[in-house]
């Protein structure tokens, strides 16, 4: 192979974009399977064959959890981009009571009048900022082994880490500002019921998953100021996974599964046929420990996805500049983005379920 200086920047550049190789770079993120769970001295370029030894030209990749949390929260993208908080109006109104506008004949004439107000909600933007580097001894030891692009890797490596990073913001917030930037679940202003789920749904008996059906929603309608129904539930990845059993083991008839059941209720309750029941591995109480009070708890989640009852801002977008070098030698890449917590303007619309 000629020596690299014979080569320009942008012809090794063509060279490895141009390869069939795949390999993730390997960062540190937690919610990864077995096979992701790299020991770290076996990671190089250097590694022991035999003249039987085959080498496949792919490699397999990192698996990570991943959930489309866009899906499941109002996400708006481009507002605000490099300052540095966001002030949603809250409009309220002060018009007392109804009857008190009525008016008698012969009364003396006063006109009651209607009032409203504006109080801002404030949430902070926070810019995120990485980094990669490579060398020249990299991209030639990556060439030389024909199936790894290095440069390609690290690319994507930035964006894995902040797709995996603004997900997992989604729904616990910071963990450095969690009062700044809070999550779906883990908002300190929302009211808290830890008695009407005393236990995983999918180990309930028939008789405690009737009371659960019948309660929740009251609850979550009084939580409201009995002003809307909830049309999204979001429940712990564990209880998710369990709750293909039958009500009751004696009947497995078809129809009757816990899912089955509680999609049925809660759409005829609300009179939504697209409410949406799904899984979060973060509510699960070994995902969420320290994030809230106490030690960690399986928490469910009844809410409205409204932009005007939640939000969550993206200002801007995950931007990758292209490498630079100031010595030919080392080449620099920087990606930065700014995002917020999730905003949770009407407060009484969010209602949290915990048990231990």
């Amino acid at each position: 192979m000629p020596f690299i200086r014979s080569r320009s920047y942008a012809e090794v550049k063509n060279q490895l974009e141009n390869s069939n190789s795949v390999l993730k770079w390997k960062p540190g993120m937690s919610l990864f399977n077995a096979n992701g769970s790299i020991d770290s001295s076996s990671e190089g370029f250097r590694y022991t064959i035999q003249t039987t030894t085959l080498i496949r030209p792919r490699v397999t990749e990192q698996k990570f959890y991943e959930i489309p949390f866009a899906d499941y929260i109002p996400v708006r993208v481009g507002e605000g981009a490099y300052l540095e908080e966001i002030k949603t109006n809250v409009e309220y109104q002060s018009a007392g009571d109804f009857e008190s506008g009525i008016q008698g004949v012969g009364q003396e004439t006063r006109i009651t009048n209607v009032a409203t107000g504006l109080a801002p909600i404030t949430y902070k933007i926070k810019t995120w900022v990485k980094g990669y580097q490579y060398s020249i001894m990299e991209l030639e030891k990556a060439l030389a082994s024909t199936n790894w692009n290095v440069v390609e890797g690290k690319h994507k490596a930035l964006a894995k880490n902040w797709q995996l990073g603004l997900q997992r913001i989604a729904f616990l917030g910071s963990y450095t500002d969690n009062t700044g930037v809070p999550g779906l679940a883990s908002n300190a202003q929302v009211n808290v019921n830890a008695s009407t789920i005393g236990s995983q749904i999918s180990a309930m008996n028939y008789t405690q998953f009737g009371a659960l059906v019948a309660a929740i929603m009251d609850d979550y309608f009084q939580n409201s100021n009995s002003t809307v129904y909830p049309d999204h539930f979001a429940i712990p990845q564990s209880d998710w996974n369990g709750l293909a059993t039958p009500i009751n083991p004696q009947f497995p008839v078809a129809g009757s599964m816990m899912i089955d059941y509680l999609m049925e209720a809660f759409k005829k309750i609300t009179g939504n046929p697209n409410f949406v029941i799904y899984p979060v591995a973060y509510l699960d109480k070994s995902r969420n420990a320290g994030v809230w009070t106490g030690a960690g708890t399986y928490r469910y989640i009844l809410y409205r996805k409204d932009e005007e009852s939640m939000v969550m801002d993206v200002p801007l977008n995950l931007t990758q500049l292209a490498p630079n070098t100031d010595n030919n030698f080392v080449w620099n890449g920087v990606a930065f983005g700014q995002f917020t917590g999730v905003q949770i303007i009407r407060v009484p619309e969010v209602r949290y379920y915990d048990h231990t």
